[in-house]
């Protein structure tokens, strides 16, 4: 059953009426969809619920104009919420920048790096085939590719003397793998064929790595990089995020006058629908518009960082709406309670105090929020 928000372009159906209309007439379907333009396509294609996304992207006749048009932090969230089966078909057309926020957002708990999720990456980008495995090889941190094979392979580099030991493979005569039992060697042999064939470099550079590197280092600096990519689209690291929880008394709420913090994210052009019938709702329409669209963006900062403090998965369709539901909560709880000590509209709270501050002070009275079991 598709009930998704109802977004009509100009002249023509809903995202969710083009869905149904392919699920009973494929071919009209796909002549009306060629009609727009892929950044309308790309659009249509948001309004929809992650996991039926895929199935809208086969409607349309050049899906390559289109993926590449998603935010960067959607296609790891489409691969999960339909099935990582699918990922392959996203991996093939996703940018760089796309490719690198899959793994980003979906292979780490925290501060540890689930290596099992990001070999079914390795999976999916071997089932896109050897240019789109190519192209991952420089669009992930070296140190991640060092981390997964030493999970998986050991490596021994041997003379033409020497006698390997059984059951390892070589691509060169020199370097040989040998694969853990319970593994299949195909995601190592296809990497390693991939590299040496396609970036020498990059293969010769893997290599070393494995042999040479530290692995607590390596995971030290792939966790840095990847706090760095996730701080730009919104999301702070753990200590920044956990400050939503500190605790914050009314009285010592301070005055929010101007746009002080520097993490807020961008805004979409549609009001998310938790907001719809709350106090903070009401009151961003009771505000300019253009300061309404500003202290939404720093709401969503703060779903963003609840996301990070309680452990959420990122890449899991249902976490975010679940953060953001919760900081909506928690704000309209400050709301509430502000206007009663200052004696002030809830339009008038909201436009002089950061969202931020207002969870705080909602979760300092509130324990229930505070909960951040996952």
């Amino acid at each position: 059953m598709v009930d998704e928000q109802q977004l009509v372009v100009p002249g023509g159906l809903s995202g969710v009426e083009f869905l149904r209309l392919g699920r009973k007439d494929h071919k009209e379907a796909c002549r009306q969809l060629a009609a727009l333009s892929p950044e309308l396509q790309a659009s249509v294609c948001m309004e929809l619920r992650p996991e039926v996304r895929i199935e809208f992207l086969m409607l349309l006749e050049q899906p390559e104009q289109v993926v590449p048009l998603l935010p960067e932090i959607e296609i790891g969230v489409m691969a999960r919420a339909s099935g990582m089966e699918d990922a392959a078909f996203l991996l093939e057309l996703a940018t760089p920048a796309q490719t690198r926020a899959c793994v980003d957002l979906d292979c780490w708990n925290g501060e540890e790096l689930l290596r099992p999720r990001f070999a079914e990456w390795i999976d999916a980008l071997v089932e896109a085939g050897p240019e789109t495995l190519e192209k991952a090889l420089e669009t992930f941190d070296m140190e991640l590719w060092v981390l997964w094979v030493l999970s998986e392979a050991q490596i021994q580099v041997m003379g033409k003397e020497e006698i390997p030991p059984d059951g390892y493979f070589t691509l060169d005569g020199v370097v040989y793998f040998g694969i853990r039992d319970d593994l299949d060697p195909v995601r190592v042999h296809a990497t390693a064929m991939t590299a040496i064939s396609r970036n020498p470099a990059f293969y010769w550079r893997l290599v070393y790595g494995t042999i040479f590197e530290s692995p607590s280092e390596c995971e030290e600096m792939a966790l840095r990089w990847r706090t760095n990519r996730m701080q730009d689209v919104g999301f702070p690291d753990r200590e920044q995020a956990m400050q939503v929880y500190r605790s914050l008394d009314p009285e010592r709420t301070p005055v929010w006058e101007t746009s002080t913090e520097e993490n807020a994210v961008a805004l979409s052009h549609r009001v998310p629908r938790q907001l719809r019938g709350t106090l903070l709702g009401d009151a961003l329409a009771g505000l300019d518009p253009a300061r309404a669209a500003e202290i939404l963006s720093y709401v969503l900062s703060v779903a963003n960082a609840v996301a990070v403090a309680d452990g959420m998965c990122l890449s899991d369709p249902d976490e975010i709406p679940k953060a953001l539901d919760k900081a909506v909560r928690g704000i309209d709880e400050g709301l509430r309670e502000l206007s009663k000590a200052r004696a002030q509209a809830p339009e008038q709270v909201l436009e002089s105090t950061l969202p931020r501050d207002l969870f705080r002070v909602a979760a300092t009275r509130n324990p229930a929020l505070r909960d951040r079991s996952r």
